[in-house]
């Protein structure tokens, strides 16, 4: 087993990044420089607990969730969890891996759908969870609004939507045929009569991105000027640095306010393509956040173990990138839920955050890549009601 992976490499590491806790609030290092919205600042700690640090946030600035705006001090109560799925059938049961063929789980349309996931999401509250963001893949149905709204008043789990187009050539041919100008001004349109509270997932394809992804993105990065709203995206699964860097850069040249975008899907970088994990860094650097949004269970799209992840979350602590790391699990396992065999959406504070622990990240850290961090990154003051 090479040294990189073997445990007794980290026991040196234990003390650097307790280091790094003890500094938390204080950003990013010196060497990486950018222009970009100012943290807030940590006015006081609750060390060990994941509960959030007191935070100042700008006048006016709020978390919008489906049912309300609120402020982003109330979600310093537990974890927020930026990239979900809750829209597909869990009631359905789980396809037996002998068979190929079974059909993949269908968009919710029944109550005793609603219902489960309801005990799922009251179940994930109980472990800590405090806010879920769901992202969309294409426009929701009248019912899968009428549920997540049902879902989420019913669980006490603050859900807040996400929304966008997700991959060409999944775009309605209706969208692809307009102008960037007005598919941002139905992006806008949507968000406020929908009450999404960001922006995603939006993506890119491998190996290249397609030009009308491209026209996606500046209409993006336009809604986002318009209303404020956060953004998060779709890094292709099968390891792609420079699809990251190039949906980092078209962002960046559309005045996209950095503070407030995640590139997602970084967990899924083989070490084999991006030995320093370069690419981590300069996502910080030039002010996003890392996405690390594939942690906690398997998924079938990209095979890398939970221990190489972990690996990359301790290259950017050390780093010194604890203010620019997100964490969510993308979860959509039939398989996994608590009913089942699994953590459900807890499974990132049940499965991936101990082993963080056992490699020596405390619990100041963890608390701030889990309940700060996703709430500067969320909080925005609207431009349109």
């Amino acid at each position: 087993m090479a040294t990189r992976h073997a445990r007794p490499a980290y026991l040196g590491r234990r003390d650097a990044i307790r280091l790094l806790a003890a500094s938390a609030g204080t950003g990013i290092t010196a060497g990486c420089s950018h222009v970009a919205e100012p943290e807030p600042q940590v006015v006081s700690t609750q060390a060990g607990a994941l509960t959030g640090t007191a935070l100042a946030f700008p006048d006016g600035a709020v978390v919008r969730t489906l049912l309300a705006d609120v402020d982003p001090a109330s979600l310093g109560q537990g974890v927020t969890l930026f990239h979900e799925h809750l829209s597909f059938d869990y009631s359905s049961p789980p396809a037996d891996p002998r068979a190929p063929n079974s059909p993949p789980p269908t968009p919710p349309t029944n109550p005793s759908m609603v219902d489960l996931l309801v005990e799922e999401l009251k179940m994930a509250a109980f472990d800590g969870i405090s806010c879920i963001v769901d992202s969309s893949i294409g426009p929701r149905t009248e019912q899968q609004l009428a549920n997540l709204t049902e879902m989420a008043t019913r669980s006490g789990i603050h859900i807040v939507l996400g929304g966008s187009y997700f991959l060409q050539p999944r775009y309605p041919a209706e969208i692809t045929r307009l102008p960037e100008e007005e598919i941002a001004t139905q992006l806008v349109d949507q968000a406020d009569r929908e009450r999404w509270g960001a922006l995603g997932e939006v993506g890119s394809s491998f190996p290249e991105m397609h030009d009308d992804e491209r026209k996606m993105i500046r209409a993006v990065s336009r809604a986002h000027r318009e209303t404020g709203l956060p953004i998060f995206t779709h890094v292709p699964h099968e390891s792609c640095p420079s699809c990251a860097i190039e949906q980092l850069d078209i962002y960046e040249s559309q005045g996209v306010n950095m503070a407030h975008l995640c590139i997602g899907h970084q967990s899924t970088i083989k070490h084999t393509d991006d030995p320093e994990w370069s690419t981590h860094k300069e996502i910080a650097r030039r002010g996003a956040f890392i996405g690390f949004d594939t942690v906690g269970h398997r998924m079938s799209a990209s095979f890398i173990p939970e221990r190489e992840k972990v690996d990359m979350v301790l290259s950017a602590l050390e780093a010194g990138l604890e203010g620019h790391i997100l964490l969510s699990s993308d979860f959509a396992n039939t398989t996994q839920i608590k009913a089942n065999w699994g953590n459900g959406f807890s499974t990132v504070l049940l499965q991936f955050v101990p082993k963080l622990r056992y490699f020596g990240v405390p619990d100041e850290t963890i608390q701030k890549i889990l309940v700060d961090n996703p709430r500067r990154w969320l909080a925005y003051r609207p431009t349109t009601v």
